[in-house]
């Protein structure tokens, strides 16, 4: 049993590194898109969200709108408290409620 075991092993890295090989590198290489930055909070935890791309508006409360969630994560920030994002982005308006 233990020999089947370190058989398969074996056999999964050697295909893993052949695929590799195939490949190119283009799997260790392929950029990583930039994920949701909370600032001094989580994802669960921030009252408060804006999108850091650079034509954004709007800012929107946890608590009143849940369109926050259709902005893309690679631009999401998250903040504990409206100050704290509007020191960041001075001049983004708060959404109205949804």
């Amino acid at each position: 049993m233990c020999s089947a075991r370190l058989t398969i092993t074996k056999l999964v890295a050697t295909v893993l590194m052949a695929l590799s090989i195939v490949v190119g590198g283009a799997l260790a290489t392929a950029p990583v898109a930039s994920a949701f930055t909370g600032h001094g909070c989580t994802g669960a935890t921030c009252q408060y969200f804006t999108s850091s791309y650079h034509t954004t508006v709007y800012y929107y409360n946890r608590k009143n709108c849940s369109q926050w969630e259709t902005l893309s994560n690679k631009y999401l920030q998250g903040f504990k408290t409206s100050s704290a994002l509007l020191a960041k982005y001075p001049g983004r308006k708060l959404h109205k409620r949804c």
